[in-house]
């Protein structure tokens, strides 16, 4: 029996690729100084983190 079903795996996966996009996001409102991109930005990755801990422990 696997550790994880698939479909968590590919949503983990595309959670991650959701944070990554984030993370870009933070890099390029902090380098062109909005202030306003850079909170809306931190507010998406720590949501994106949030659903994948919940993902991660809903299934134990």
């Amino acid at each position: 029996m696997p550790l994880f079903d698939k479909r968590i795996v590919t949503d983990l996966i595309g959670l991650g690729g959701f944070t990554i996009s984030g993370i870009l996001f933070v890099l390029s409102a902090a380098r062109s100084g909005d202030m306003l991109s850079l909170a809306g930005s931190i507010v998406w990755i720590v949501s994106c983190v949030g659903w994948m801990v919940a993902l991660v422990s809903r299934k134990r």
